[in-house]
């Protein structure tokens, strides 16, 4: 009980004040401590201090800290230290976070690319080959290999030998002639018997990846198989790199941006808010604001074919009258476009192989959602229509039912037709090949706008127009 109550301890401040007591043993007295905790302390240093500490650890626990800063707080640091000791660091971070790192850096990146030692350099140029989209362009190196002759004990042995220098071994990777053939969980090797061979004890199905294979199929198949890593091979079956569940994570949360910027109809998918500026939003934004201009010009000259019509008679009144409830139902259209938008998105991320049979199931589901919706508003909107008239007028008139009724009618057509049109449009996409997120939110907001703006008016000046 006392432990629960135990005040939390400031790990932070201690770690401060360790480094700011300049002890020679400073890298073994930090061992105490999680790098993470370290790395929001270096973070706030002053420079002479930054300075100070780098010189005081090695390259090989400056590299761990660096591997938990973000590229921006990285960049911060680096400017304060030498050439040379920040090519030491960058050869000792695991192979996806110094690409990350140098890529960030851009052409100070590649100049220190070039002071690399060679083996890790070639490393570096081969994942920064592959496109962001591409699975190769995560993968890490950190891993261990067993051979598949060898004995349990050996194998111990080699692990004992070689753990230290990556940061995973939960799967210990089996290989003949440098060729996959199977994977070991650490747990089993340790509980086996030190006469077993490793291939009487290896899992031989194995799910892996081609490195130019789409990052988010990859990902998916890691969640459907539950496996904690993902080897990455070449053609011959040779292990290149692995993904862990840590890279799933990055890769998850980058394919929710993208999904997210392009559903807000903004081009750029990476949103740098410290290194935004006015000319980048601009030109980010502004292509697909000038298409969506485009089509709202569509909406404008709707109305400009009803004018002539509301012009004569007593059709001003009517024109007047159907303005009231234009932004609503509009709003209401463009609403429910973009709901059964974002979960034909979502169904289409979450499912890569759908056959034609589901596809119809969900679309119908879809098209029953946006009739009973269209049903129960335009029910709603008739109520509040009458009410509204009931209060403001003390009576009904049989123009007022009338009225009412093509409101309602025409909300139910409009939601019916924007559901549809939000589930269909995504399903057309994809088919194509095209990233479904593509079809973003205001998009379909604005295909509603003209859709609907078509039917109330249409049904407006064919019921309503001659009884004004």
């Amino acid at each position: 009980m006392d432990f629960f109550n135990e005040e939390q301890r400031d790990f932070q401040s201690e770690i401060k004040e360790l480094i700011l007591l300049n002890n020679p043993n400073l890298e073994i007295e930090l061992e105490e401590y999680h790098l993470f905790d370290i790395s929001r302390v270096v973070i706030e240093l002053e420079p002479e201090e930054l300075q100070r500490f780098f010189r005081a650890i090695s390259s090989d626990m400056s590299a761990s800290i660096f591997e938990y800063l973000e590229e921006s707080e990285a960049e911060h640091i680096i400017q304060y230290l030498s050439e040379d000791r920040i090519v030491r660091i960058i050869e000792n971070m695991d192979l996806d976070d110094a690409v990350d790192l140098l890529k960030y850096l851009n052409k100070e990146g590649l100049r220190l690319l070039n002071k690399i030692n060679l083996a890790k350099r070639k490393e570096i140029k081969k994942i920064m080959s592959y496109t962001e989209n591409e699975i190769g362009a995560f993968m890490s190196d950190s891993f261990l290999t067993v051979d598949v002759h060898f004995s349990v004990k050996q194998a111990m042995v080699h692990v004992t030998q070689n753990a230290h220098e990556v940061d995973y071994i939960s799967i210990l990777y089996v290989t003949d002639n440098q060729r996959l053939v199977g994977y070991l969980k650490l747990k089993d090797l340790i509980v086996a018997r030190a006469e077993e061979k490793i291939e009487e004890i290896m899992e031989t199905r194995i799910a892996k990846a081609l490195p130019h294979e789409n990052k988010e199929s990859v990902a998916l198949m890691m969640q459907e198989t539950n496996e904690s890593s993902i080897p990455i091979v070449n053609e011959n079956d040779q292990i290149l790199g692995i993904i862990t569940h840590d890279d799933l994570m990055d890769i998850i949360a980058l394919q929710e941006e993208e999904d997210y910027t392009k559903f807000a109809a903004v081009i750029d998918t990476e949103i740098d808010i410290e290194k935004a500026n006015l000319k980048k939003s601009v030109k980010s934004r502004l292509p697909w604001l000038s298409i969506l201009l485009g089509l709202s010009m569509v909406t404008s000259i709707i109305l400009s074919l009803f004018e002539h019509h509301l012009d004569i008679n007593d059709g001003a009144l009517l024109g007047s009258r159907l303005a009231v409830y234009l932004p609503l139902i509009l709003g209401m259209s463009g609403n429910t476009g973009t709901q059964s938008l974002a979960v034909m998105i979502r169904y289409l991320t979450k499912n890569e192989d759908i056959d034609s049979q589901q596809i119809r199931y969900h679309l119908f589901r879809e098209v029953r959602t946006g009739i009973s919706q269209g049903f129960i508003i335009g029910s709603l909107i008739f109520g509040m229509i009458i009410i509204t008239r009931l209060i403001t007028s003390g009576s009904i008139l049989s123009l007022d039912l009338t009225y009412a009724g093509v409101t309602a009618v025409s909300v139910f057509i409009a939601l019916s037709v924007s559901t549809t049109l939000g589930a269909l449009i995504p399903l057309l996409m994809a088919k194509r090949k095209i990233d479904p997120a593509v079809a973003s939110g205001p998009f379909i907001t604005t295909v509603s706008d003209i859709i609907t703006l078509s039917i109330y008016y249409s049904i407006s000046m064919l019921i309503l127009l001659p009884l004004f």
